[in-house]
């Protein structure tokens, strides 16, 4: 098949594709909407525990659980996965219901104290961990506005659902790559709160160790937080129940005072080790089939 011929046959399922996913995506959506937090929460978890086994992602994240912790066995990498799916589904259903869920106090904020000691723009470090949609609100409930970096959807007609986050979030908002690096030091600058899931892997980024393993790693965000000597922070997000969650801030990282790559590689390790630590500890709530150390595994 030449180059041209291959174009158009993807665009051509794209075209078909495309809209079927975005029905489907909106149905699911609004669905949730319509039901009361919790029920759609358990009713979203209920059906990705049952299908997701199913499809290849299932198969992802078991390699990629084999590769993380060789150490468990069959069993209980079975167990994990059928609560990670669990989670994630819930996550899928909490997504309508974001904004009610925080009003009503079903989510603890510990360690506010020191986003309200920050008088600048800084970094949230977070990862896609128990419900990871709920870390940038530490920083609205300080006053202070979040930016973030976006991928764009593989299905551009989903973005609406992309867009309705960032408009809770009230700052600004960069596509990654380019964009995203200049967009750090513009949200720097406002004084808004970059908050970041850095546990994916990027192709452009810096070969770390997790788990053990090199995996690509983001490192833009430790540069310029060191040459601007920006504030640093964790964000961990915890499954603590039905809709109920911890979001813990911890004190700005120490950061070295220059930008050398030795010093950005002591503090993308150190970050690295702090999230493996989150998901050796709740490994069922960390979102096993991203291809964090990429395709090969």
């Amino acid at each position: 098949m030449t180059r041209l011929a291959s174009h158009v046959h993807k665009r051509f399922w794209q075209m078909i594709r495309w809209p079927i996913e975005a029905i489907f995506g909106f149905a699911l959506f609004y669905f949730a909407r319509l039901l009361p937090a919790r029920f759609a929460s358990a009713a979203m978890g209920f059906f990705l525990r049952l299908l997701a086994p199913l499809t290849p992602w299932h198969k992802r994240a078991l390699q990629n659980i084999k590769h993380a912790m060789p150490e468990l066995d069959q069993l209980e990498r079975d167990r994990i996965l059928r609560a990670m799916w669990g989670n994630f589904g819930r996550v899928i259903g909490e997504f309508p219901h974001i904004n009610s869920i925080v009003d009503k106090g079903w989510v603890e904020f510990v360690g506010l104290e020191h986003l309200r000691a920050i008088d600048q723009g800084g970094f949230l470090i977070g990862a896609h961990i128990g419900n990871w949609e709920f870390g940038p609100f530490a920083a609205l409930s300080t006053g202070k506005k979040v930016a973030a970096i976006y991928r764009p959807l593989n299905n551009p007609l989903l973005s609406g659902l992309l867009n309705r986050r960032q408009r809770t979030y009230g700052g600004d908002i960069y596509r990654k790559g380019r964009e995203a690096a200049l967009g750090m030091m513009t949200s720097l600058r406002k004084g808004q709160m970059m908050c970041l899931l850095v546990d994916q892997q990027l192709r452009e980024g810096r070969s770390v160790r997790f788990f053990g393993h090199p995996a690509r790693t983001s490192i833009s965000h430790i540069k310029v937080a060191i040459k601007k000597q920006a504030p640093l922070l964790y964000m961990r997000t915890e499954r603590l129940g039905v809709c109920r969650f911890r979001v813990t801030i911890s004190p700005p990282i120490a950061l070295p005072a220059t930008a050398d790559d030795a010093a950005i590689l002591a503090v993308a390790t150190a970050i690295n080790a702090e999230i493996e630590g989150w998901i050796r500890a709740t490994p069922e709530q960390w979102f096993w089939p991203h291809r964090r150390w990429g395709k090969k595994i």
